[in-house]
Formats: C-alpha cells, sequence, structure tokens
C-alpha cells in the first residue's frame, strides 16, 4: 500500500513538471483551446491522463525488475545446485 502511495505522488509530481512545462502556450492562447474554459478542460484532462501514465509506467517498471530479480535468483540458485553435484561426484573420485 505504501509504494502505490509513493506512486501515486511521484505521478503527481511528473504531472505537476508537465503542467508547468506547458504553461507558457496557456498564457497566449495559440493554439487549439481559444477560451479560457476550453483551457481549463484540456489541462485537466491531461493531467489526469499525465497522472495515469505515469502511475502505470512505475508499476510495469518495477514489476520489470522484480521479474529480473527472481530469473536471477532461480539462474543463482541452478548453479550453485550444480557445483553442489559436481563437487559430490569430485569427493568419490580418487585422486
Amino acid at each position: 500500500m505504501a509504494q502505490r502511495l509513493i506512486d501515486f505522488t511521484i505521478s503527481i509530481l511528473a504531472s505537476i513538471v508537465s503542467f508547468l512545462l506547458s504553461w507558457p502556450y496557456f498564457r497566449d492562447f495559440e493554439y487549439w483551446p481559444e477560451s479560457r474554459t476550453m483551457w481549463w478542460v484540456y489541462f485537466v484532462v491531461g493531467f489526469v491522463l499525465a497522472v495515469y501514465v505515469f502511475y502505470v509506467l512505475l508499476r510495469i517498471t518495477r514489476t520489470l525488475f522484480e521479474h529480473d530479480g527472481l530469473d536471477r535468483a532461480e539462474t543463482a540458485a541452478a548453479a550453485a545446485a550444480q557445483a553442489r553435484e559436481s563437487a559430490k561426484r569430485d569427493v568419490g573420485r580418487p585422486s
């Protein structure tokens, strides 16, 4: 639960940064929305979508790293088992 809260907070902060980067276009009314109301609708919808995209990106990245960690642990366990088996065979062999 704490990790989801952290992801959500990071997503909101990243979205605020994105919002602030688009602020100069808002002040000049140079693009699609011609009225202030349409600009606010545009920003609210964009902000919600940005939060969602950043949140999903963080979750997917964490999942990929968890899967990589599991794969590395399985590989290490298999290598250790193979080393133990090799050591057992070497002990029974006369020099």
